[in-house]
């Protein structure tokens, strides 16, 4: 009851206000949903699964255009940058969970050299600066990991629903403990495309950085697409502080599209790397003893994957490849992901 006390909290102080901007129309937007799991490359330790749902104001030109901005919008209205009338805008919110185990799930006690145990239960919000060729993404996301992030009840029901054999070792989790983390990422879009038409292909840059006692790390890769009618967005990303801020896919500086190709496919390849000062989930807790190992100092992923897209909906699989992030680790890991966006 606790942990849902705790949740319940955090999820009412990035819920918008309903008190200025009456009568402003709050229509549209965009959802997505992230799954990700280990089963699906037939494993089951390391980051073993990972779930996200996000929403996205539509896109708008001031963020008063829209009352969700009102928890925001005094810190908004003081920075110029924010502002910027070249730059459409959008407002995120986003829930989700990940859990984590060791690679030996079937120790009833801490083996050296073995990640520890944890879940990370959290609510985000941000804000989005687009244009046809640049996104600015700034975001927050607060949350619990430890016993209260729920991880154990969750990773236990789905192993029980499915007859797979239950971890022992969550009584040695980390211990609970608030987390916070900020980020930014610039993302950009190469060539510029006047028309998205039939076969065409497109690199996505992207660099950033995130800092809090959850995460302290610089990141930066890109994604490269082929395919059939490229939609208007800015790629898929795996599941992390700034990917979890979903924008619609088309907005007014679109690429010119005929009705009749709203159909489109492709395929693609995104690395990642990044230099990590701290992850929790690896070095353990801030302020107590904890289970822990020593993080390495640079990871990487590489996602191999496909999409479909109707108009503004789009679906994509992608299996990630993920290298070692501890010292003591056998070998690196694999995932797939799953993602839905639709845009209304």
């Amino acid at each position: 009851m606790r942990s849902i006390g705790f949740f319940l909290l955090l999820i009412a102080m990035t819920v918008p206000s309903s008190g200025p901007a009456q009568g402003l129309d709050d229509g549209g937007g965009s959802l997505s949903i992230y799954f990700e799991n280990d089963l699906f490359a037939k494993t089951d330790h390391y980051y073993t699964n990972g779930v996200n749902i996000s929403w996205s104001s539509k896109d708008l030109s001031k963020f008063s255009d829209t009352r969700s901005s009102s928890p925001l919008l005094p810190l908004l209205n003081r920075i110029d940058f924010f502002n910027r009338p070249d730059f459409q805008k959008n407002i995120t919110f986003s829930l989700g969970q990940n859990i984590y185990t060791p690679d030996n799930t079937q120790s009833s006690k801490p083996l050296p050299n073995d990640r520890p145990y944890a879940g990370w239960l959290y609510v985000g919000t941000g804000v989005v600066l687009k244009n046809a060729d640049y996104r600015h993404t700034f975001a927050i996301n607060v949350g619990i990991v430890g016993p209260w992030s729920l991880a154990e009840q969750a990773q236990s029901t789905v192993h029980d629903y499915r007859h797979i054999p239950v971890p022992k070792g969550w009584k040695y989790q980390l211990h609970n403990e608030p987390g916070f983390v900020g980020v930014y990422e610039l993302t950009w879009r190469w060539p510029h495309h006047e028309r998205r038409v039939g076969l065409g292909w497109d690199f996505i840059p992207h660099a950033g950085f995130a800092f809090g006692n959850v995460y302290d790390y610089i990141n930066a890769g890109g994604e490269f697409r082929l395919g059939l009618n490229l939609p208007d967005d800015f790629g898929t990303d795996p599941i992390h502080p700034a990917a979890t801020t979903p924008t619609p896919p088309e907005g007014n500086q679109r690429a010119a599209r005929p009705r009749y190709f709203d159909i489109g496919a492709y395929g693609f390849v995104r690395a990642d790397g990044r230099v990590v000062a701290r992850n929790i989930f690896l070095d353990g807790n801030t302020f107590k003893d904890s289970a822990s190992v020593h993080h390495k100092w640079t990871v990487a992923d590489l996602s191999v994957g496909a999409a479909v897209n109707y108009k503004n909906t789009k679906v994509t699989y992608a299996l990630v490849y993920r290298t070692e992030e501890f010292v003591g680790q056998k070998g690196g890991e694999l995932f797939g992901s799953v993602t839905i966006n639709v845009a209304f």
